[in-house]
């Protein structure tokens, strides 16, 4: 028989697993409409990995009557899609996604691109020759 450690290390190793238990649970909470379960979860460290608005329709949800037909769309839709990253195979991003960034350059080289046209900085905007300006408007008048 495992021992207690032994199924929380197990179960800590699969951390989409885990998290898809504490959907579950959710799911069962607001089901039953049950507003202290719900906030009671929703203070777990475990809720900071909700998307803003999931949480506010959580809360929501839990400070409206029982008899309240609302449905909690938003986390039907984020539990599906958790539930469709676990089916194919992904992990669940523990840290956030390194960025390649340029090689520093040389102190006092300026960067520009290629493309980029030459004009001063307070110059407005180009427009397309076949469209009037606002002041064109104006003399029109």
């Amino acid at each position: 028989m495992d021992s207690p450690r032994a199924i929380r290390r197990r179960r800590d190793s699969d951390p989409l697993a885990h998290f898809r238990r504490y959907l579950e649970e959710l799911e069962d909470a607001v089901l039953a409409r049950d507003a202290m379960r719900i906030t009671s979860l929703l203070r777990k460290r475990t809720a900071t990995h909700l998307p803003r608005d999931v949480r506010e329709e959580l809360l929501a949800i839990s400070r409206m009557s029982r008899e309240s037909l609302r449905a909690p769309i938003r986390f039907l839709r984020f539990q599906h899609r958790m539930a469709e990253l676990a089916a194919g195979g992904e992990q669940l991003l523990t840290a956030q996604t390194e960025l390649r960034l340029d090689a520093p350059r040389p102190a006092g080289e300026v960067r520009r691109r290629a493309d980029e046209d030459q004009r001063t900085a307070a110059a407005e905007p180009k427009r397309p020759k076949n469209l009037p300006s606002s002041n064109d408007g104006d003399a029109a008048r």
